[in-house]
């Protein structure tokens, strides 16, 4: 009850655009001890909260682009604080074209630059070709893919069909809250790893890193000896 009345109450801060007061109940969820996937989570619903009050007629497109907004200018402020590991793998984030809801990977970015991944975030609606272009340059160990709109999916479809045919071979990454309620796993192969929560892509990244650290492990006794 408390956590839903603070989740309405960061709404409500961001619905005003004021950005100081939303800064303040993040800075005292932090300060009772939250992980920074705990503080995403938070947001998150809040954001979650505010679709819900636009579906419902309770406020307007307006309304909605200045909380996105101040959003955006508190998980900035965030990320900034946060310490980051040494850069060890790479990562390149878009929301593919159509898709204008870009928080969420701008969420796990700032996880994934904490985990010590190089992050290269494209931002939203990013068309097909400019992606592969992208990736053909960067070479990134992962592309992370972000939609949220069922209307989507086809090209999501097309998207993962062709990074994955790809000489350079990246792991594929989707997120997307409609995996709560949609099977998506026909959209990609079975490489393809699909993340409907910010607590589940923190699982995936830990569980990489320890391999990942294990393996370098390896490798540098192996130089020993």
């Amino acid at each position: 009850m408390v956590y839903s009345r603070n989740v309405a109450a960061l709404a409500d801060c961001l619905l005003e655009g004021d950005v100081q007061k939303s800064w303040l109940l993040i800075a005292i969820y932090i300060e009772e001890g939250h992980s920074s996937t705990d503080v995403y989570t938070f947001l998150t619903e809040a954001m979650y909260e505010i679709g819900k009050r636009w579906q419902e007629n309770k406020i307007s497109v307006a309304d909605e682009h200045l909380a996105t907004a101040t959003c955006d200018y508190v998980l900035t402020r965030f990320q900034l604080s946060q310490h980051q590991l040494l850069q060890r793998h790479r990562a390149l984030l878009f929301c593919i074209e159509g898709e204008e809801h870009y928080l969420g990977i701008k969420m796990i970015a700032g996880l994934m630059r904490e985990q010590g991944w190089k992050v290269k975030n494209l931002g939203a609606s990013l068309p097909l070709p400019f992606a592969l272009k992208s990736i053909e340059r960067w070479d990134p160990d992962v592309v992370c893919l972000s939609v949220s709109q069922v209307h989507l999916l086809p090209d999501l479809q097309k998207y993962i069909a062709e990074i994955e045919n790809m000489p350079q071979s990246p792991l594929v990454l989707v997120g997307s809250w409609l995996l709560n309620t949609h099977d998506l796993s026909a959209s990609g192969s079975s490489k393809t790893i699909f993340i409907n929560h910010i607590q589940a892509f923190k699982d995936w990244l830990l569980i990489n890193n320890k391999e990942s650290s294990t393996q370098d492990k390896m490798l540098a006794m192996g130089e020993e000896i």
